[in-house]
């Protein structure tokens, strides 16, 4: 088969054929990044728009459409919905559990990247804790590994894109995920920790730069996998917070309270 002359194009025909389901590119998660104030002065600002507009239901429908963060969005569809506001608070709670869970294991396979960095583990192995982490695999090994030699062999090609491949982000899918800590694995275990450091302007997740930054300055597993277990149990219950205080200000608005007790929930959450 002829290969694409262009190597962005020829690893974005092989990630075509990775994913061992049809599910569609999931979309920026911003709630995770928002301070809690600023998810509050959200809502307010929601429920102050609604009480100076005779059509609440349009605006809350035009708002869902132009909001990109998917939860907001979900809780705006939910507030503009027929449900009552039980209803929705008991289906906002679903959907926060189906974010939490799905944001966990992304930090779980950066965690299991890592660890496999600071020990200098067969990426083989790295690859088997990953797909140990699914009930049905996301991701065809074998493609894994074509693809992320692929991405090594060009590292110095100019024309590949850094930014894409070279990334580690929980917003990327899950297949993606996989394939670039397999890269960086892989890099590590070829010319060392300290090799990575040479890329991480292309890597979004903090989360994964700063347990990258205590393997390069020597700390050892069993620190570094105590460090990312603290960390990721921390941004976890930091993002479960702003959704409890958002779908309890969505059920606030959907049941007509007025806005001095919304200011009452926020109050309840904020320091």
């Amino acid at each position: 088969m002829n290969q694409p002359a262009n190597i962005n194009d020829h690893l974005f025909e092989l990630l075509v054929g990775t994913s061992t389901s049809p599910q569609a590119l999931p979309q920026d998660l911003d709630l995770l990044e928002m301070p809690l104030e600023g998810v509050a002065a959200y809502w307010l600002s929601v429920k102050k728009t609604l009480e100076s507009k005779k059509k609440n239901d349009s605006f809350l429908r035009n708002e869902a459409q132009h909001t990109r963060e998917l939860h907001i969005r979900y809780l705006l569809e939910l507030a503009s919905s027929s449900f009552t506001s039980d209803k929705c608070a008991a289906l906002a709670q679903v959907r926060k559990q189906n974010v939490l869970t799905e944001l966990s294991r992304k930090y779980i396979l950066m965690a299991i990247g890592l660890l496999g960095i600071v020990s200098r583990e067969n990426p083989q192995k790295v690859m088997i804790r990953f797909l140990s982490k699914f009930h049905i695999a996301p991701i065809f090994e074998k493609q894994v590994f074509e693809v992320a030699q692929l991405i090594l062999k060009n590292l110095e090609n100019k024309d590949l894109n850094k930014a894409k491949f070279l990334n580690i982000d929980h917003k990327l899918k899950t297949e993606a995920l996989i394939i670039n800590l397999i890269f960086y694995c892989m890099l590590a275990r070829r010319n060392g920790p300290k090799s990575l450091l040479d890329y991480q302007d292309y890597i979004a997740s903090n989360y994964f730069k700063d347990g990258l930054s205590l393997i390069c300055d020597g700390f050892d597993y069993d620190f570094v996998k105590f460090r990312l277990n603290l960390t990721k149990k921390e941004i976890l219950e930091a993002l479960e917070k702003k959704m409890d205080l958002s779908a309890d200000m969505v059920t606030a608005i959907k049941a007509g309270m007025p806005l001095q007790d919304l200011y009452l929930i926020a109050k309840a959450y904020l320091p």
